[in-house]
């Protein structure tokens, strides 16, 4: 991507998922992707209400799918081949410091990821009881586990395939996205 204007390649690959690149330009779509990469960001908001990207609800709908996916990823300047342990020693040191506030911060998201499944399950009429988690995920927590999501790219595509999962009611493939988030952020308490 130049500056505003789409490069050749990135042309056919938005026509590729047709989106029009005349109509959409660069700006328009980083601001999309961003709006719905916010939790519960909702589509009515970018179809009904007057904000700076109204869009058409197939198109918002097309953008949030693919926003999901991470197939769109490459408009924000974002791979997935960005190796696993990049994490700076100013961030490490932080973690050793503070190593029983982590272990905690792992174990109530692991609980909320949970926590998530269950409440599919039971909108779904799969479930029904619900079966809180053992530590509750707060803000004290949430630095933490965010700090994990920011610096591993891989993991954050994991978050939104599990997130994609959901809203689409595959609780099978949820739960395993569930617990490899859950062995791999496991795997950043040992050093």
């Amino acid at each position: 991507m130049v500056g505003e204007y789409w490069t050749g390649e990135e042309k056919r690959k938005l026509k590729a998922m047709t989106i029009s690149p005349v109509i959409t330009s660069p700006k328009r779509l980083k601001e999309m992707i961003e709006y719905f990469r916010r939790p519960n960001a909702p589509l009515w908001a970018v179809t009904v209400k007057d904000v700076p990207f109204h869009v058409s609800k197939e198109l918002g709908r097309k953008i949030r799918d693919l926003v999901d996916d991470g197939a769109l990823d490459w408009v924000m300047g974002e791979t997935p081949s960005r190796p696993i342990g990049d994490f700076d020693a100013e961030w490490r040191g932080w973690r050793l410091f503070n190593a029983s506030e982590f272990s905690e911060a792992v174990f109530a998201y692991q609980g909320q990821l949970e926590n998530q499944i269950q409440t599919c399950e039971i909108h779904l009429g799969l479930r029904a009881s619900f079966m809180p988690p053992k530590v509750a995920y707060g803000p004290k927590h949430q630095p933490f586990v965010e700090s994990i999501f920011r610096r591993d790219l891989e993991l954050a595509e994991v978050l939104r395939k599990f997130e994609s999962a959901l809203k689409k009611g595959e609780i099978t493939e949820a739960s395993n996205l569930s617990k490899k988030i859950g062995m791999e952020l496991v795997g950043r308490i040992a050093i």
